[in-house]
This record gives structure tokens, C-alpha cells and sequence, in this order.
């Protein structure tokens, strides 16, 4: 059993005693009462790991960041397995051969996330004693450009690269989203589900969600301001809530989708079911509702995009990129873009409009007189 996940559970005075406890049955402490697992098995080194540096017990995390961590400690689990590697073994060549294996299986933006959870887990072992040595001092992380792009080898002979961008154009975007509701195979609740899909790339083109941000709107979620006009209420990263404007073609179909299920469409901000879900049986969905998966919204978007013949690269994440791009070459002010997006830094903001500046470099070389 994992005793420590009990202090999950335990009320504030009795998480000391429990602590306390623990950490005396396994002889944890050094002559300080620091923390030491000089001697520790492995399995209490990774349990503590997990408790105190990936998921500590004041931060709440999304779904798409709990998978990213999985996956990672998995990548990490899976090869010292077919190395026939403990975590005690790890050492400089096992760092090394691991960072290796990491930058050269894995996209930069994902080996630098992957090296990211592997330097932690070194700190922590030396931090703690577990591991003599600061063996992270030889990560080496690949370089990785800023903004949504992929970089694609253009020759196998050659280092010459090409940059795509992970976006959409406007019509492409436009074109995409009429094929969501197209994907639906099933004969029962289909005209439920192709109004759900429809609304689902309504969404995601035109508000800029996050796909767990999409996944969790509630039909609480909008509410009306003060002027009339329908705005959505989110909980972004880092547990920052935003407000987004729901365009007046986008509330349409929200209502259509509302009424196709037999369901309300006043607003009612108390109402905490989730505005997308499962549709099997409708009698027993609507009282019962499981919200809809991250899997399963990917799934539409695959199948929306091998239907309409485009880009297969395209996840639910370009529609985001796509949105952010297209206020900015409207103009809307990059601070007002920041807030829609939920960007934590005006910065992250600014590389798309370094790029939507360098679209436009055409235009302001015509404008000189060369001639």
C-alpha cells in the first residue's frame, strides 16, 4: 500500500503525526532530521519524489499535465527496464545515454520537457543523498525555437530545415470545422452528436480555448454581462480565470445544440453539468452525464481532418494558435489578445506578432519607391 497517499486524506494536525510516523518507520531522517534516503528503497524515493516535487499537495493540476508527467516517468521507467537499470545505477553514463536517447527520439519541445522531469528527479536524489552526486549537471537540453512551429528535415542528406507553423488560415480553419459534424457514424442521438461536434469547432476556433479548457465548460460556464452579450468563464493554467466573448454565430449554435438535447437554453450560472459529453443512450446520458474525453475530442479532429484532405499534423491546439493569430492581424491590441488567450507573460503573446509583422513585410516594401 502507498502510505504516503493517505496524507492525502488525513486532516492538518494528524498529517505531522503521520509524516512523522512514516518517516520514522523507514529510518528516513538523518542526524538533523533532514530528509535523507541514503538507504532508502527505491520505492520510497520515487513515492516522496512524486509527493513533494511533481505533485505536491497545494497545486492542482490539469488533466493534460498529469498525462504529460505520466508519459514522461514512463519514458524514463520504460528505458532503464530494457536497460536493465535501477534508479540506484544511474550515473554519468547512464545520464548521458539517456539525454541522448531523449534528443534524438523526440521532438526539441518534448525532450526538453522529458529532460526537464529527469533533472528533477536527479536534484531531488541529491538533494536528498540518494544519489552522491549532482549527476544533472550533464543534462545537456536541445535548443528548442520559440512560438508553434515544427521543424521538418527537408533533405536526409543535408541539415536544411523548414519551419511550419502549427496554425490554420482562415479558410482552411473555416473549411475544417464544417467537417466535424461529417464524422459521426452512429445512427443513435446523430443529430445530437453532429450539432455537439459542430459546436466543438465552433469553439475552438473561435474563442481560442485550451483543449481542457473546451472539455471544461460547464452549461454555468456562460453568462450574460451587463451590456448583453454572452461571455464564457474559464479556469486557464495556473488556475487564472478568464472571460471570453462567445461570437454571436457561436452562441447560435450553442443554443441549437442545447435544444436539439431537450435542454434549457437560459443561463443559469449555478448549473455545474458539463456542457460536452458522451452520447450513447440519450435517456440515460442526460441523466448521467460523463464529460467528454481529451482522447475523444482528438479523435473528432483527426477524423475531421482526414476528411476534409488537410494538413494530418492538425490537433485541437492549431484552432488556438489560429485564433490568437487572427486577432492580432485584425489589430485587436496585443494586451486585450494576452487576456483572451491567457497567456501568463505579454511575451508569449508578442512572438505572434513578430511573426504576423514578418507576414506583412511585402506590404511595407511595396509602399517604398525603388523606382
Amino acid at each position: 500500500m502507498n502510505y504516503l497517499a493517505l496524507l492525502n486524506d488525513v486532516t492538518g494536525e494528524q498529517y505531522l503525526a503521520h509524516l512523522q510516523d512514516y518517516l520514522k518507520d523507514r529510518q528516513l531522517l538523518d542526524e538533523n532530521r533532514n530528509l535523507s534516503l541514503e538507504n532508502s528503497s527505491e520505492q520510497d524515493f520515487l513515492e516522496l519524489f512524486f509527493l513533494e516535487k511533481v505533485f505536491p499537495q497545494d497545486k492542482r493540476f490539469s488533466p493534460h499535465t498529469v498525462r504529460a508527467y505520466r508519459s514522461d516517468a514512463k519514458t524514463l521507467l520504460t528505458f532503464l527496464t530494457e536497460h536493465s537499470l535501477s534508479f540506484r545505477d544511474i550515473g554519468f553514463p547512464e545520464v548521458k545515454s539517456y539525454n541522448k536517447f531523449i534528443k534524438e527520439k523526440y521532438a526539441p519541445k518534448s525532450a526538453i520537457r522529458k529532460l526537464e522531469f529527469f533533472r528533477r528527479l536527479l536534484d531531488f536524489g541529491y538533494e536528498t543523498q540518494f544519489y552522491k552526486g549532482h549527476l544533472s549537471t550533464w543534462i545537456s537540453k536541445p535548443v528548442s525555437k520559440k512560438g508553434h512551429y515544427i521543424i521538418e528535415e527537408t533533405r536526409n542528406e543535408e541539415a536544411q530545415t523548414r519551419v511550419q507553423i502549427r496554425e490554420l488560415s482562415q479558410k482552411d480553419a473555416e473549411s475544417l470545422i464544417s467537417f466535424f459534424p461529417k464524422v459521426v457514424k452512429a445512427k443513435t442521438n446523430r443529430e445530437q452528436l453532429e450539432k455537439r461536434n459542430l459546436l466543438i469547432g465552433y469553439l475552438l476556433y473561435t474563442t481560442g480555448l485550451r483543449a481542457s479548457e473546451l472539455l471544461s465548460l460547464n452549461w454555468g460556464s456562460f453568462r450574460y454581462n451587463r451590456k448583453g452579450y454572452l461571455y464564457a468563464d474559464v479556469i486557464g493554467k495556473g488556475k487564472k480565470a478568464r472571460s471570453i466573448p462567445i461570437r454571436e454565430e457561436t452562441k447560435a449554435i450553442l443554443f441549437d445544440y442545447r435544444t436539439c438535447l431537450g435542454e434549457s437554453v437560459e443561463i443559469n450560472t449555478e448549473d455545474t453539468s458539463p456542457l460536452f459529453f458522451a452520447l450513447y443512450n440519450k435517456k440515460e446520458t442526460l441523466l448521467n452525464k460523463k464529460r467528454l474525453t481529451y482522447p475523444a475530442l482528438y479523435k473528432i479532429v483527426k477524423e475531421a481532418v482526414y476528411l476534409a484532405g488537410k494538413n494530418l499534423k492538425v490537433t485541437p491546439h492549431w484552432f488556438r494558435h489560429t485564433f490568437v493569430t487572427l486577432l492580432l492581424e485584425n489589430d485587436v491590441p496585443l494586451a486585450v489578445v494576452k487576456d483572451w488567450a491567457g497567456h501568463s507573460d505579454i511575451s508569449t503573446t508578442n512572438i505572434y506578432l513578430e511573426r504576423v509583422n514578418k507576414d506583412n513585410s511585402f506590404v511595407h516594401l511595396n509602399k517604398v519607391n525603388l523606382f
